[in-house]
């Protein structure tokens, strides 16, 4: 069996997502400390962050967001394209994504080009 390298990272980076999801609805601002230490461990280890526990993560103050809760969700039409903006309720910042319905769109590492090699 092989050992994956930076495993305890992951582990703690784990632990503190669930932490700041628990804790948005609660008490926004220590929610983002946690987001803010997500970070910091991914950054000092060098290691990538998933693109969903990205895009769940305000930009500017890194509160995890949370509809109607920490975020207000808008859906907007732009040219036959369709994106999902939300905006923080905590510093304001606003995010916005592609929702497309009639096309296949993933990001690269959900594609199953991107996966090398699976390590259990």
């Amino acid at each position: 069996m092989r050992k994956v390298q930076g495993n305890d990272s992951f582990q703690r980076m784990n632990y503190l997502y669930q932490i700041s999801k628990d804790m948005a609805d609660k008490n926004p601002i220590l929610s983002a400390y946690y987001g803010n230490l997500i970070i910091g461990v991914a950054k000092k280890t060098v290691l990538k962050v998933h693109p969903d526990i990205k895009r769940q993560l305000c930009k500017k103050c890194r509160c995890f967001l949370v509809h109607n809760v920490t975020a207000n969700m808008k859906i907007k039409k732009k040219n036959k394209s369709k994106t999902v903006e939300l905006q923080c309720s905590t510093c304001g910042a606003k995010r916005s994504f592609p929702a497309k319905t009639d096309k296949d769109y993933r990001v690269w590492v959900e594609k199953p080009d991107a996966v090398v090699e699976v390590i259990h």
